[in-house]
């Protein structure tokens, strides 16, 4: 039996949360073509490979801190490091190889990361001569333990990666019954709590969903109802955009918590009632002890 933690490790939008749904087949991690989706370092196991479970986390972007909550999203970057037995350094290849990318590498070498695979990710995008050129290039800046191409939409590419992860990871010497103990998944209120921004990352343009965060006041099941009940915060750090998020006549709202059932009714077998509310916070991103109260815990 094998067992080793996996952290995905790239730049922001690169496409990390997308692959680990791809790999699940099912929404796990909330994603969104916008920078900063991934807020938290999210660990959760996969058992679906033969006597193997990789506990993978999902690391938000590395990226140049602009306030105290980047500085955090950061932080949870390095700490998944210290702790991976293995590290998948994703890299888009329909995007140029930038700053960030090389800032990502800088951080592996500064930790002394010694197994990571370059994850070369939309081979489908490019053509083989650009694929190779790709590889040679970015593999001069590090000494990865394994290169791979893949199409992360691409059930056989994921077969591909799963089996080339379990090569590189060492076999547990432990109790089967320890084992389980090491298996993580994702709460059900965190989940929702994700659910809710990436809807609120998808209706709104520009700095609104960066400045916000999500507070579930109250989740409970009643069985005799067949009934599950969210009672919600949205957490804004302006005035100026408490309004917004509630829109004229409370239409945003309204359309976020109908998105929200629409959801949720896809997910549990149950009847969805949620109610919200919008906070302000001013200046969250900038204030530790909100941050904490927030979620937001190294």
């Amino acid at each position: 039996m094998k067992y080793g933690i996996v952290s995905i490790v790239g730049k922001p939008n690169v496409g990390k949360s997308t692959l680990l749904n791809n790999i699940f087949e099912r929404e796990v991690v909330i994603s969104s073509n916008k920078p900063q989706t991934t807020r938290n370092m999210i660990e959760i196991s996969y058992d679906s490979i033969e006597d193997c479970v990789i506990n993978f986390i999902d690391t938000p972007g590395l990226h140049n801190p602009k306030n105290k909550l980047d500085l955090f999203l950061n932080s949870q970057v390095k700490a998944s490091l210290k702790k991976s037995d293995l590290v998948l350094f994703l890299f888009d290849l329909s995007r140029d190889f930038d700053s960030e990318d090389e800032e990502c590498l800088k951080v592996l070498k500064d930790f002394n990361c010694n197994n990571v695979v370059l994850v070369l990710n939309k081979r489908d995008l490019k053509s083989e001569e650009e694929i190779k050129n790709a590889k040679q290039s970015i593999s001069k800046m590090f000494d990865f333990t394994n290169v791979l191409e893949i199409n992360s939409k691409s059930k056989e590419d994921v077969s591909v990666l799963l089996n080339t992860i379990k090569e590189h990871i060492k076999e547990y010497e432990g109790e089967k019954k320890d084992l389980e103990l090491l298996k993580k998944e994702v709460s059900d209120k965190f989940f929702v709590s994700e659910l809710i921004r990436e809807i609120i990352i998808n209706s709104f343009r520009q700095e609104i969903p960066y400045g916000v965060a999500i507070l579930i006041d109250e989740m409970k099941y009643e069985q005799d109802k067949n009934l599950l009940t969210i009672v919600y915060s949205i957490i804004v750090e302006k005035e100026s955009q408490k309004p917004i998020i509630i829109g004229k006549g409370g239409s945003m709202i309204k359309k976020i918590n109908i998105s929200l059932r629409e959801r949720l009714s896809d997910i549990y077998d149950c009847k969805i009632f949620t109610n919200s509310y919008v906070k302000v916070k001013k200046d969250w991103r900038n204030n530790e002890t909100q941050i904490k109260e927030l979620g937001y815990k190294k």
